[in-house]
């Protein structure tokens, strides 16, 4: 009988000890031919080998030593899901340089130059996109000199600007062709202490922080990841989820397994569109492991799509309904449900094959070598059954933030090398884990976990905004969408039609018209006279939220 509220699962493999391009490499001899990633788009397909992924590696990393990339240089890289993606990230890798992975989201750049600047970058890779729209999104923030060279006041560090193709209208741009390899330039001696790749967290308290995992980190996970699902070397998997976000981060290739993704997600209008491309590729390419979002889970589940019955399916990113697991009886013989983070990846998991059923939330047990407790508000275990905040540690987990205004150590860590999750939750008695929510007020967007202040900075903004309150409103698909609560100035009037216009307006999405676009927009908003406040003048949120969620379920 459990008595404390602290579960561990050993782990009894291997920890390897070399870097990512190493193993590429190794995995190139042994399979020169095997597809290692295929891209899947409207009417394209596009297959890319491990000799291939190894050979155009060396020339861009040779390529980037030219442009005077060197070894520790901070390389962004923006997500864009194309072979040139692989070719950039794992050549930066062989040169010595630190990638962090992006993609853009607002058309002004604002977002991205604030990142830049705080992780130092020198030089970005991207694409120029459709009709340039990446190219003016950078031009927003940098000057471009001759041979790529920029300056730029909002990223001070950044000196280099390289497009993975010619831009249709903006003649001045350095392109990777343009630079020229010499075959005979010596690559980097990297260590498997390096970092590797810097993953962006979700910023639900505010800015985002930037993780940096090392080779030897990305390594064990992949290990991690693949002993508990049980991939096997003939597995295809697909995953449409961002190589910049670490559920998307493609470490499954390191153990010789070929992925699948959809090249074109940014562009469906819904998440019917979604499910149909998602069932139409799974189809086509033989997929028998899929990574996949809950929204299209509960989307596959409404429509009972034609769809080839798989070995597997997983999600993450949010806690789980109960319900989802019915996948297994109709599309899968089982279903995987992941709980973790940038700064940890994976916690726990829970396997659900079609003779068990999932409860709300249940996230399961500890992936091997992983330990999760939960400590009670006065800092001591909590009982079983009772909620408290969950800690956790691994032998692959991070070991820093990689931004000088941010101290692990004071926000992350406590005695004993423990992560503080921020979430809350409890363990069962038979031993497994159950996500209540956040410590702190977030708003859980399926994978997209946003503070409040996400959409109160921009609403203050509005002439008439008086106070604003951003809150969750549970939601069958999404899990949570975001509600606005709002009292005006003396005398102002205005409208939730022009409220919303104004809204979408000052985020200005580049993809605005895409289910990633439209899923953040604020499903209500609701006029206040005014908010209640505490003793000490601030405004009550809980309350606001709790009456704001009283209207809108007797609405």
């Amino acid at each position: 009988m459990m008595t404390r509220s602290y579960l561990h699962t050993p782990w009894n493999g291997s920890v390897p000890y070399n870097t990512i391009p190493e193993r590429l490499i190794e995995l190139a001899e042994r399979h020169p031919n095997k597809e290692a990633f295929v891209f899947v788009g409207e009417n394209s397909r596009t297959a890319v080998t491990y000799s291939g992924i190894v050979e155009n590696a060396g020339v861009y990393a040779r390529k980037f030593i030219v442009a005077g990339i060197l070894k520790g240089d901070v390389v962004a890289i923006h997500d864009d899901k194309s072979p040139t993606w692989l070719y950039c990230t794992y050549g930066a890798m062989m040169c010595g340089a630190r990638p962090p992975h992006f993609y853009f989201e607002k058309r002004d750049g604002s977002d991205i130059a604030d990142v830049l600047k705080r992780v130092n970058c020198k030089a970005l890779i991207t694409q120029p996109g459709d009709d340039d729209v990446f190219v003016s999104i950078v031009k927003h923030f940098a000057t471009f000199k001759e041979g790529g060279n920029v300056f730029s006041q909002e990223v001070p560090s950044l000196r280099l600007v390289i497009f993975s193709q010619t831009p249709r209208n903006f003649k001045v741009a350095l392109t990777v062709d343009d630079i020229l390899q010499r075959a005979d330039d010596p690559l980097q001696v990297i260590e498997p202490e390096d970092v590797a790749a810097i993953l962006f967290s979700s910023g639900s308290s505010g800015a985002p922080k930037f993780i940096p995992w090392t080779h030897s980190n990305l390594l064990l996970i992949s290990l991690q990841v693949s002993n508990v699902i049980g991939y096997t070397n003939n597995d295809i998997l697909f995953c449409d989820k961002t190589f910049g976000w670490i559920a998307g981060y493609p470490i499954e290739i390191l153990n010789g397994i070929k992925r699948v993704t959809n090249s074109s997600s940014f562009k469906e209008k819904s998440l019917t569109e979604i499910c149909e491309t998602t069932v139409r590729i799974i189809n086509q390419e033989n997929c028998v492991q899929a990574i996949l979002f809950s929204s299209t889970i509960n989307e596959l589940l409404r429509t009972c799509p034609n769809l080839n019955k798989m070995k597997t399916i997983i999600t993450g990113g949010a806690p789980i309904p109960g319900k989802e697991s019915e996948v297994v009886r109709t599309v899968c013989q089982r279903f995987i449900n992941f709980y973790g983070s940038t700064e940890f990846y994976g916690l726990t998991l829970n396997v659900i094959t079609e003779n068990d059923k999932l409860k709300n939330y249940d996230c399961g047990i500890p992936l091997p070598g992983v330990e999760v407790k939960v400590m009670a508000d006065d800092g001591k275990l909590a009982e079983i059954g009772t909620i408290g905040e969950i800690y956790a540690r691994s032998i692959s987990g991070t070991f820093g933030f990689i931004d000088a205004e941010q101290d692990w150590h004071k926000e992350a860590r406590t005695k004993g090398y423990w992560y503080k999750t921020g979430d809350a939750g409890y363990i069962s008695g038979d031993g497994h884990l159950f996500v209540t929510g956040r410590i702190e007020e977030s708003i859980t967007v399926e994978d997209e976990i946003l503070s409040p202040s996400f959409y109160e900075d921009v609403f203050k903004k509005h002439p008439c905004a008086q106070n604003v309150v951003a809150f969750a409103i549970p939601d069958d698909v999404l899990h949570e969408v975001a509600g606005i609560a709002i009292t005006l100035k003396d005398g102002q009037t205005t409208t939730v039609e022009e409220l919303l216009m104004f809204y979408k307006n000052e985020m200005d999405l580049y993809y605005d018209s895409s289910f990633f676009g439209t899923k953040l927009t604020p499903r209500r908003i609701l006029f206040f006279d005014s908010f209640k406040r505490t003793n000490s003048g601030k405004i009550a949120r809980k309350v606001v939220k709790q009456d704001a969620l009283r209207i809108i379920s007797s609405s």
